[in-house]
């Protein structure tokens, strides 16, 4: 049976089925990231950079002497087209207690209480499903080249290794791995960011590794008021943290500021807040 419609399409409907999704990705709702969207496959994306030298002041006309330097680089970012997708075949509920909801007559097949109870649950487990791959995962492609890679530890590579192969490269593993031609060895290969290595985290240990973190960092970042930074931890650190926090005994010591409670709730270690993620064995 064709169907024939004539006349514009909207597009807002997209929108709506992002925000959607978005409201239940907290990543992509709290804008943790930046995200720019309307992009096309093989879009540059543009980095720059500035440095200066000082000189000893003259009255003599400016000429240029590369005293001051300003980098452009732009990368190609190739993206990934992902979909959710499958066909509902609603006869399978003849016989239960959807089907009294059906209306009558051969053609109609569909559950208004079974497209409110359970079909609604779909956009949620989509916007889970986004956020867990924002956060853990790789594509086989990407897997394989940091097991090559001589410039990771064996931590790195074995947490890489177990993450699930999707179809785009999680944050993390941008982290560690991208093709951006602004690092200091452009191209394809090892991030420019620093690689600290530390032990399984326990709530015993967590403010130790916390500590490697915090003093493993650049100063530069910090100290900055400008551009506030912030850690990135798994899900499981909020746990561990409150029960070191509320250990007993002379061990007891408070390491980490938690404030307020439920949605509200904020935890920094040092005065940095930490934002927790589905991130497994790793840190930022």
């Amino acid at each position: 049976m064709a169907i024939i419609y004539e006349g514009a399409k909207k597009h807002p409907d997209l929108e709506a089925i992002q925000s959607e999704l978005y409201a239940d990705s907290k990543t992509l709702r709290d804008r943790t990231i930046d995200i720019l969207e309307g992009f096309k496959s093989g879009a540059d994306v543009y980095e720059s950079k500035v440095s200066v030298s000082m000189k000893a002041g003259s009255t003599d006309a400016v000429t240029a002497d590369g005293s001051i330097e300003l980098i452009a680089q732009k990368s190609p970012v190739t993206l990934t087209s992902i979909e959710y997708s499958d066909v509902i075949d609603d006869a399978v509920l003849f016989g239960t207690r959807f089907e009294n909801s059906m209306a009558k007559g051969a053609f109609n097949q569909v559950s208004n209480e079974f497209d409110k109870k359970v079909l609604i649950q779909v956009a949620p487990a989509i916007g889970e499903d986004l956020e867990n791959k924002l956060w853990n995962g790789a594509t086989q492609a990407t897997k394989t080249a940091i097991a090559a890679s001589t410039g990771l530890t064996a931590s790195f590579k074995a947490s890489v290794a177990a993450m699930p192969t999707t179809l785009f490269d999680s944050i993390p593993v941008k982290a560690l791995y991208n093709d951006s031609i602004s690092k200091v060895v452009a191209g394809a290969g090892l991030s420019d960011a620093v690689k600290l290595t530390g032990a399984t985290v326990t709530s015993a240990n967590i403010a130790v590794e916390y500590s490697k973190l915090y003093a493993g960092a650049h100063e530069k970042v910090v100290n900055s008021t400008t551009s506030i930074p912030r850690i990135f931890a798994p899900l499981a650190h909020r746990q561990l943290i409150k029960i070191a926090n509320n250990s007993v005994g002379a061990a007891q010591q408070i390491n980490f500021l938690v404030e307020g409670s439920g949605a509200s709730e904020k935890i920094s270690y040092n005065g940095i807040e930490i934002e927790f993620h589905p991130l497994v064995n790793m840190m930022i």
